[in-house]
């Protein structure tokens, strides 16, 4: 679908109501998956998987830095290799969230997708090919672009620029080394592990609350969704054994901007929205920039569940921040280092993996 069909206005994908009955091919996974180890609980989306994941099985953790301590879950020690890490986890899966789990609306995430990243994903590709252990990779709808809206897996919308282009190398890499391996392409958001000072939900909240203006991007486009309604997503998909890449994403496709002013409405925050110019000269080609909006018919099809709407994401983000859900996470404690470190710790893990 073009965006002019639309404006440029808030969209809802309404197939996501329709659950359909279908009978997938499984792949086979070895034997059934009880020990989880996530990589990177430094990323909301890691950290919301393991924290989702250890209600219902054995956790571990691992983060580029000490001082992620995510409840009920084993911390594992930042300078052990891959290799080192899947055996100490004794586990049978791995969560893997590196730099592209990241949301691309994250103000750091630029500068996070890079070859380093490219290369970590291959390190980890092959330690759990060596292993034998099941690898799920948490991906980014920045790999797509417009002007096309809800793309699918198979998409030919794609972002040119070099960070979607090591997205798709990072990719290519788990499918090269783990054939049976689950890529969940997405763009999260939730409550961050690294607590008040750098979680992206957080700044803005705190930003609208001190500043009332909303100065966001009004042009891009995505389809967010909470990081727990993902985290749950993706407990199904590993239980129903799904390999190969799949769509999970909110039904509701909208702008920074947009999402901005509906979580400071749902946070009950006063604000003022700035006059902007909404014409567009040419259709934009950087990083995330673009459409990134995700069509989701196939993993819909494959678990029989339906996306959740922002605003139902919107309340569960507000009834974790009183609910006692954030401490969980550890919020109330400080890594020792800030995620932007996160390049340097990789570069030792890979070395480690040497």
């Amino acid at each position: 679908m073009d965006l002019s069909e639309t404006g440029g206005s808030t969209v809802i994908d309404d197939t996501t109501a329709a659950v359909a009955v279908f009978f997938p091919a499984r792949q086979a996974w070895r034997h059934s998956v009880e020990r989880f180890l996530v990589v990177g609980v430094d990323t909301v989306a890691g950290a919301n998987l393991a924290a989702t994941f250890a209600d219902h099985h054995h956790v571990s953790t691992w983060a580029p830095v000490v001082g992620y301590d995510i409840a009920h879950c084993d911390a594992l020690d930042p300078a052990l290799s891959p290799a080192q890490l899947i055996q100490h986890a004794q586990a049978d899966c791995i969560l893997y969230c590196g730099a592209a789990a990241r949301s691309a609306w994250e103000p750091e995430t630029k500068s996070l997708t890079n070859d380093e990243m490219v290369a970590d994903a291959q390190v980890w590709a092959q330690a759990c090919a060596a292993a034998q252990v099941q690898l799920v990779m948490i991906s980014s709808d920045a790999v797509f672009s417009g002007p096309w809206m809800f793309h699918e897996e198979n998409s030919h919308g794609l972002c040119f620029s070099y960070q979607s282009q090591a997205l798709r190398a990072a990719e290519s890499h788990i499918c090269e080394n783990c054939p049976d391996a689950l890529i969940i392409r997405t763009n999260v958001f939730g409550w961050s592990a690294a607590g008040e000072e750098t979680g992206w939900v957080e700044t803005l909240l705190r930003t609208v609350e001190t500043k009332r203006f909303v100065e966001q991007d009004h042009v891009r486009h995505a389809t967010p969704i909470l990081a727990t309604d993902l985290a749950e997503i993706v407990r199904r998909a590993c239980q129903e054994k799904l390999s190969g890449v799949y769509h999970v994403a909110g039904a509701e496709r909208v702008s920074p901007l947009s999402f901005t002013q509906r979580l400071a409405d749902q946070f009950e925050l006063p604000w003022l929205a700035m006059r902007r110019e909404t014409s567009l000269m040419e259709v934009p080609q950087d990083f995330s920039e673009g459409e990134c909006s995700l069509q989701t018919k196939k993993i819909r099809k494959e678990l029989c569940v339906a996306m959740p709407l922002l605003s139902e994401g919107l309340a569960r983000l507000r009834e974790q921040a009183e609910n006692g859900f954030r401490e969980k996470l550890g919020c109330h404690r400080r890594p020792e280092r800030s995620p932007q470190t996160a390049p340097a710790a990789g570069r030792m893990l890979r070395a480690a993996a040497r």
